[in-house]
């Protein structure tokens, strides 16, 4: 109220009509000062009795002040006691999260570190087990005894080797079955031929499973040969089964006969399989002069013969470098890798044993690319009718099998898979 009295004065001030005194202000002083000497003084019972008259009043007035602002006080800081709640509530969520997050980051610091430790131990221990497997180990079957066992091959498509002009590729898995007192190869072949898991090791079960019998029987030639029985097959083959049918057949059985006979409702001959007509026996394809490659889609990496034929060992050797000529989705690999280098090629004066010399840059190293490097070039020596090898090197070591520096049979046969009755 005092501040609109003083705006209202000053206002009215305003409006009055100026004044001027020429008056000097010594003389104003001399004029006024007699007047403020004898002027009475102004009594102070006034005052004093206003003062205490506004103490009552603001003591009757106060209770009703106080209980107003406690209330608006109690409804604010109850809104701000809710915010406060809820931003304390917030804060300690976040703070939570940020701890749960720091535990969470701290417990994931120290599972990794658990981890890169165990990792370590895992790593230490799957090399200390890798190298102890890898003495002996090997990707093909170099011998076995003849006495108590048979090498059973057995003739498969691959599932994801496709060639445009070849169709596809074969390749024998090859199965050690103990042999019994009057057992034929036959008969261990049919003993273990519907047992095998086919798709483990990526390839098809063999056309022969499709209700073909097979008997080992002697029709007058130097040796018995196997009577496939076909009066029960589907022979209406596909495209591709006619195609790979025939390399199946070679891989199951050339490694112990030199023919096989096929026989419709008693009938060897005009035999129809396919979009082929077979009449009497069928001579086996041996020495076939091929590269081989690397299939690896299933639990064991198998060693593929490639389709072209070479001219000599070091042509073979040099295509198993590079990824042979395939399809798109074909999955055949250079079975040498870049860390194995052939440096030249010699043959030894009996023309059966062939050096390879392995240049000094080569990583010769007791793991499996190394093992199937090497046994996929004893392979070819197989292919080429040799009967061993020698790896010459700096280094004298062994790999899998192999000793370097020494002469190494060539394999009966590759791709040893186990099998257990």
């Amino acid at each position: 109220m005092r501040h609109n009295d003083e705006d209202q004065m000053e206002k009215l001030l305003r409006q009055m009509p100026k004044i001027k005194d020429d008056r000097d202000p010594k003389q104003i002083y001399r004029e006024i000062q007699p007047k403020l000497e004898n002027s009475p003084r102004r009594s102070k019972i006034v005052p004093a009795f206003a003062l205490v008259a506004a103490l009552v009043l603001f003591a009757m007035v106060a209770p009703m002040f106080i209980n107003n602002m406690q209330f608006d006080m109690s409804l604010s800081g109850s809104d701000s006691s809710s915010e406060e709640s809820m931003d304390m509530a917030t804060m300690n969520e976040d703070e939570a999260s940020d701890d749960s997050a720091a535990d969470t980051s701290r417990e994931a610091l120290e599972e990794e570190s658990s981890l890169k430790l165990e990792g370590e131990e895992e790593t230490n221990d799957f090399a200390a087990a890798e190298i102890h497997t890898a003495e002996g180990k090997s990707f093909v079957t170099s011998s076995y005894n003849e006495g108590s066992e048979y090498a059973v091959t057995i003739g498969v498509s691959l599932m994801e080797a496709d060639n445009l002009e070849h169709g596809g590729s074969t390749t024998p898995l090859t199965v050690i079955v103990p042999r019994g007192e009057n057992d034929t190869y036959v008969d261990a072949l049919n003993k273990i031929r519907g047992a095998i898991p086919y798709e483990d090791y990526g390839t098809i079960a063999p056309t022969i499973n499709d209700n073909v019998k097979i008997s080992e029987g002697d029709i007058g030639l130097a040796s018995p040969m196997p009577i496939l029985v076909v009066t029960d097959m589907a022979k209406g083959l596909t495209s591709h089964q006619n195609r790979l049918f025939p390399k199946e057949l070679s891989d199951t059985f050339s490694t112990n006969y030199t023919h096989i006979l096929f026989s419709d409702n008693g009938s060897t001959n005009g035999v129809e399989i396919g979009n082929r007509v077979y009449d009497g026996p069928v001579e086996l394809p041996t020495k076939n002069k091929r590269a081989y490659f690397k299939y690896y889609t299933g639990s064991l990496p198998l060693l593929v013969a490639g389709h072209d034929r070479y001219f000599s060992i070091g042509d073979a050797l040099t295509a198993m470098t590079v990824t042979p000529k395939q399809a798109d989705t074909s999955k055949l690999e250079p079975s040498i890798p870049d860390t194995v280098k052939v440096e030249k090629l010699s043959l030894e004066s009996d023309r059966a044993v062939v050096r390879i010399k392995l240049a000094d840059s080569s990583v010769l190293e007791n793991n499996d690319e190394t093992i199937f490097a090497l046994e996929a070039m004893m392979m070819v020596a197989k292919e080429f009718g040799l009967r061993g090898v020698v790896f010459e090197s700096s280094q004298n070591v062994t790999i899998g099998t192999i000793t370097l520096n020494q002469e190494v049979s060539v394999p009966y046969s590759p791709n040893p898979i186990p099998y257990t009755e």
